[in-house]
C-alpha cells in the first residue's frame, strides 16, 4: 500500500490565503439530478438492443432503429422502449474494435435521477485496463462542482444478441435537462475539436483554435457563429495579454474546470478535442465543462497508463501554429491547445484562484472519498469486467480483473495519490509566491510552521486550516 501522508512547509500568510473555504460554484445543471450517485448494490445492469431487420451498426451519421430492453438489476430502472442507435466517437470509431455509441430513446427516461433525458451514450472504454478511468474523472467532477457533469453506470450490452462487453452508460452532451442545461433559446454549447466537424465553425484569431457551434445545430446560423467568434476573439485576447477576465469567463467554474484535467493530466488539451464550454446567452459569461473525454489521461500517451504523475499538461509549449481552416479538415493537429491553456492556467485572476482551490480541495479528504468511490466501482465492475476480458483481450485476461482489493486497481489509485501530492505542494508553492509578492515584509518575517493534511504546529500548539 501507498501512503500520501506528508509534511509541508508553510509560511503564515499563505495559511491565511487558504485558510478560507472556496465558496460553492452555483450550477444551474445540479438541481436533482447532479446528486444521484451509482448506488452499489445489485448486479450491473444489462442492456438488449435488437435493430430492425438485425441491421448493423456501421455508421456514425446515419441512425438504425431498435428495440431496447433495460434489465436495471436493481440498480437502474427496467426499461423497455423503441431507440435510435448509431456510432460515436473519432480516434475510437475508427482505430478500435470495440466500438462506442449513440442512443435516442422514443421517450424520455429517468435513468439517472428524477431528470428525464432522451440522449444517452455507450462509451466503449477499450484502452483503459481498469474501465474506470472515464468514470473516476466524472466522479471527481462531480465532487468538485465543476459544470455540468455526467454519470457513470457499468452495463453489460448485448446487440443483435452479439455480447459486445463492458460500457459506460452516460448523458449525451447537449443542451437541455440532464446535460449542458442552459435556456434553448438563448444558450450556445461550443466544442473545441481538431477533428472540426460542425457545420458552423471558425478559426479563433489568436490561438487558431478550431472553435465549433455545438448548438443551436441550425446550419442558418451564421450571423450567430459571427457574433460568438468575436467574442470568443475577445476572451482570446485577454487571455493572451493578461487583460481582465471577469467580463469574459466564469473563473469559478474554470478553476473546477482546469482541476480535474490536471488531476488527471487529460493530455486532450493538447490538440484540443472535446473541450466543452458554454454561453448562456450570447452576451453572457463562458462556462467551461461538461469535462469530457479522459481516453488520454492517467500517463497515457498511446502506450501504457499510470505512466509520467508529474507531467504539467497545461505547460508543454508556448508556441503555437497558424493553421487553416483546410488544415483542420484536412486532419492536421497543431497542438494549439497547449499554449492556450497555459497562458489562461497562468493568467493572474486564475492562477492563485485556482492554486487556492486545488489546495483546499485536496486538503479537505476530496482525493480519499475519490479512491473510496474508485474502490466501490471497481468492484461492483468485477464481474462485468471478467467478461470484458474474455470478450476483448482473451490474452491478457487477468489485467482485466477488476477487485476492490485487487493490484489492478492500485496503480490508478497509487497515480492519482501521486498526482495529487504533486498538485498540492505546487498549489502550496503558487500560494508562497503570490503571497510574498502582496505583502514581502509580512511574508518573510513569518514563522515557519509544519502543515500535515489540514493540521499544522507552531509554536507546539496544533492548528486547524478551516
Amino acid at each position: 500500500m501507498f501512503c500520501r501522508r506528508r509534511y509541508i512547509l508553510l509560511s503564515v500568510a499563505t495559511l491565511l490565503l487558504v485558510s478560507a473555504p472556496s465558496a460553492p460554484l452555483p450550477l444551474s445543471a445540479a438541481a436533482a439530478w447532479a446528486d444521484w450517485e451509482l448506488p452499489f448494490t445489485g448486479d450491473v445492469p444489462r442492456m438488449d438492443i435488437v435493430t430492425a431487420d438485425g441491421a448493423p451498426v456501421t455508421s456514425r451519421t446515419d441512425y438504425v432503429a431498435a428495440q431496447l430492453t433495460l434489465h436495471g438489476a436493481g440498480t437502474l430502472p427496467n426499461v423497455t422502449d423503441s431507440v435510435l442507435i448509431r456510432g460515436r466517437g473519432n480516434t475510437s470509431w475508427r482505430a478500435y474494435p470495440k466500438k462506442s455509441y449513440r442512443l435516442k430513446f422514443a421517450h424520455k427516461q429517468q435513468l439517472f435521477g428524477t431528470v428525464e433525458n432522451r440522449h444517452y451514450v455507450l462509451v466503449a472504454n477499450y484502452i483503459d485496463p481498469t474501465l474506470t478511468v472515464n468514470a473516476a474523472a466524472l466522479k471527481a467532477a462531480r465532487m468538485a462542482g465543476s459544470a455540468f457533469a455526467g454519470h457513470a453506470v457499468p452495463v453489460e450490452l448485448n446487440l443483435n444478441g452479439e455480447y459486445l462487453g463492458s460500457y459506460l452508460l452516460t448523458e449525451k452532451i447537449r443542451v437541455g435537462q440532464g446535460s449542458v442545461d442552459i435556456d434553448r433559446e438563448s444558450g450556445v454549447l461550443l466544442e473545441l475539436d481538431v477533428n472540426f466537424d460542425e457545420p458552423q465553425r471558425f478559426i479563433s484569431s489568436h490561438y487558431y483554435l478550431p472553435v465549433m457551434v455545438h448548438y443551436p445545430e441550425d446550419q442558418a446560423q451564421a450571423s450567430l457563429t459571427a457574433t460568438i467568434a468575436q467574442r470568443w476573439n475577445t476572451f482570446e485576447e485577454a487571455v493572451r495579454d493578461g487583460g481582465d477576465l471577469t467580463a469574459h469567463v466564469d473563473t469559478a467554474a474554470l478553476v473546477r474546470y482546469l482541476f480535474i484535467y490536471d488531476l488527471f493530466c487529460n493530455n486532450e488539451v493538447a490538440h484540443p478535442k472535446s473541450i466543452y464550454c458554454s454561453y448562456a446567452a450570447p452576451s453572457g459569461l463562458l462556462t467551461f465543462g461538461p469535462v469530457w473525454d479522459f481516453d488520454w489521461s492517467c500517463g497515457y500517451l498511446g502506450e501504457r497508463y499510470f505512466d509520467l504523475p508529474f507531467l504539467e499538461p497545461f505547460e508543454q509549449g508556448q508556441w503555437f501554429a497558424v493553421i487553416s481552416v483546410a488544415d483542420y479538415v484536412g486532419g492536421a493537429s497543431a497542438y494549439n491547445g497547449y499554449p492556450f491553456f497555459d497562458n489562461l492556467m497562468h493568467h493572474p485572476q486564475v492562477l492563485p484562484a485556482y492554486a487556492r482551490f486545488c489546495y483546499n480541495t485536496l486538503s479537505q479528504g476530496f482525493l480519499e472519498r475519490l479512491l473510496t468511490y474508485i474502490d466501490d466501482y471497481a468492484a461492483f465492475l468485477s464481474p462485468s469486467a471478467e467478461h470484458d476480458a474474455e470478450r476483448w483481450h482473451q490474452e491478457s485476461t487477468s489485467q482485466r480483473v477488476h477487485e476492490s482489493k485487487s493490484p489492478q486497481v492500485e496503480p490508478l489509485k497509487e497515480w492519482l495519490s501521486l498526482r495529487a501530492d504533486e498538485l498540492l505542494t505546487r498549489s502550496h508553492d503558487i500560494l508562497v509566491t503570490t503571497a510574498m509578492a502582496e505583502n514581502p515584509q509580512t511574508t518573510q518575517s513569518s514563522q515557519t510552521i509544519f502543515v500535515t493534511s489540514r493540521i499544522y504546529i507552531r509554536n507546539g500548539k496544533k492548528y486547524l486550516i478551516k
